[in-house]
């Protein structure tokens, strides 16, 4: 697949599975309630006092203060290494896809489950914020990572890795019971709809080019 149909291909399939999310959700579908109460029972069937700990830690990771420190951070990276566009578009997609999502969180005023919060959470439920914003930073270094790692051994192992994190941040927020398992969902395909479209724009211009 090429990677203006991979980009294509993100927002269509971002932006349509979260438009069906939504508007089942503000209907009240059944399915939606079908659908939570089976992936919670399946997340929920490995709680031990182990598994609560890992995932209060890994949960942890998309806390808003976490995710600006890793922003900072990869940020201020990119620009040491004259990658200047490469942190536009890490802090573009930070900065206008999160709080699209809050926008909307507001508006959909979802409660949280009633269920015990193994973390503290404030706020509505629909989309996750820390799932949504875990795919936009983690999404974004894989993105950037097409770029600038020439080894494809290491391109993919920190797509890889990125991937990896971003799933685990959105199975603890079920795990931890502040998160429908549709918020998390739903939140993944916003920041989904969010990457394909930066990225298209960002590449049509070549603007994520490795700079010498």
């Amino acid at each position: 697949m090429s990677r203006q149909k991979q980009q294509l291909t993100s927002m269509i399939v971002g932006f349509s599975l979260f438009m069906i999310i939504l508007v089942s959700l503000l209907n009240q579908a059944t399915w939606i309630n079908t659908f939570d109460s089976h992936i919670i029972h399946i997340v929920r069937s490995v709680a031990s006092p182990l598994t609560t700990t890992i995932a209060i830690a890994i949960t942890s990771i998309g806390n808003p203060y976490s995710m600006l420190g890793l922003t900072v951070v990869a940020t201020l990276t990119l620009l040491f290494i004259h990658q200047n566009n490469a942190a536009l578009f890490l802090l573009v997609n930070m900065a206008v896809f999160s709080s699209l999502n809050h926008i909307i969180k507001e508006w959909v005023a979802r409660p949280r489950p009633s269920a015990h919060h193994w973390v503290v959470a404030s706020g509505f439920s629909f989309p996750s914020g820390h799932s949504s914003g875990a795919l936009l930073f983690f999404g974004s270094l894989s993105i950037i990572a097409i770029y600038l790692i020439k080894s494809h051994y290491w391109r993919h192992l920190v797509i890889g890795l990125c991937l990896i994190l971003t799933l685990l941040i959105g199975i603890s927020r079920i795990y931890v019971q502040v998160h429908y398992p549709t918020d998390v969902l739903a939140g993944f395909m916003l920041a989904l709809t969010g990457l394909g479209l930066s990225w298209y724009y960002f590449d049509s211009y070549h603007l994520l080019q490795q700079k010498s």
